[in-house]
């Protein structure tokens, strides 16, 4: 007779060890920030003080560094969604990164890079809307890049390249 299979993991392991093992699958899946990494132990039933010594063990091991996420992150976002700063700075705001290093990070996209990729944006933009009226296809791109957190002067800049119109005959 076969022996029966190993019993489940004992239900009253050590907090610290399945804490710990939780982070670092999810750390093994993609790059947290600190507050987003403790948020999603707490959703996993962790206590609030195995939280803090999972992530300031984390911490001092290297395998969790705000700063680098946010630098990351930037780079990640701005280069393959074609994110604006203000975009940018949203959404790590929203993965509870301080002010300071978001600013540090943010100030990874110039004014050049800002323009290049609200310019990118409304170029695909107007592949993709090949034969629609030109009202429509201003509005479509205007809206894209403002959704995408890019302000008016920028945008209507990418705008009038994109159509190939000067400054002086735009109608707006």
């Amino acid at each position: 007779m076969d022996e029966p299979s190993s019993p489940s993991p004992d239900r009253q392991a050590d907090p610290y060890a399945v804490a710990r093992e939780i982070a670092l699958r999810a750390l093994d899946r993609r790059a947290y920030a600190r507050e987003e990494l403790g948020a999603y132990l707490l959703r996993r039933g962790t206590d609030e003080q195995t939280v803090k010594q999972v992530l300031n063990r984390l911490g001092e091991v290297g395998l969790l560094d705000d700063e680098a996420f946010a630098a990351q992150w930037v780079e990640s976002r701005h280069a393959g969604r074609l994110l604006s700063r203000r975009a940018l700075r949203r959404e790590l705001l929203r993965k509870g990164l301080p002010d300071e290093i978001i600013s540090d990070a943010v100030a990874q996209v110039d004014d050049d890079g800002e323009a290049s990729a609200a310019l990118e944006l409304a170029r695909r933009k107007a592949r993709a809307l090949h034969g629609v009226p030109e009202d429509v296809v201003r509005r479509r791109i205007l809206g894209a890049l403002g959704r995408r957190g890019f302000g008016s002067e920028v945008s209507l800049a990418a705008l009038r390249q994109v159509l190939g119109e000067s400054e002086d005959s735009y109608p707006f």
